[in-house]
């Protein structure tokens, strides 16, 4: 009996009685899970943070390199970072940057959405400037999640 139940859910009992069309479908679609599953699980998660501080000119830079920490600013000042990208394969990627939270309206990118080739190294300067209506002693949050892309892109 317990032979007869292993025979029904293993994997030649159920393969073996779908159609030639089903597996074909079947298949393409678990190549294309875990191609995005990869391109997620590969995307660089930077947390993002600012806050907002009184005076005039004021700014803290936080020196960490893992975190876009935009440290303490006051209204009317600006403050940048940068993340380098390296495409250390032959196969050109596509990159696309991706913004959430508080944070991300205060937060402009020079550039985004662009094909980085074989071999090429890159610079995304993000610069956030604390407008003169900001909040005082408040710290707004954020996410930014940077996607590279293998494919044939030109």
């Amino acid at each position: 009996m317990e032979t007869d139940i292993q025979n029904k859910f293993s994997f030649g009992s159920w393969w073996g009685m779908l159609k030639k069309k089903e597996k074909i479908l079947l298949t393409i679609g678990a190549i294309i899970f875990l191609v995005i599953f990869y391109i997620a699980l590969d995307a660089n998660k930077y947390p993002a943070t600012v806050h907002a501080i009184a005076g005039e000119g004021k700014v803290g830079i936080n020196p960490t390199t893992e975190v876009l920490d935009f440290g303490d600013l006051s209204p009317g000042t600006s403050a940048v970072r940068r993340v380098d990208i390296k495409n250390q394969t032959p196969i050109p990627m596509y990159i696309a940057v991706f913004r959430f939270g508080a944070v991300t309206d205060l937060m402009k990118l020079d550039k985004n959405f662009f094909v980085l080739r074989g071999g090429e190294e890159a610079k995304i300067e993000f610069t956030v400037y604390m407008p003169a209506s900001a909040p005082i002693d408040k710290t707004l949050n954020g996410r930014v999640i940077l996607f590279k892309i293998p494919g044939p892109w030109r």
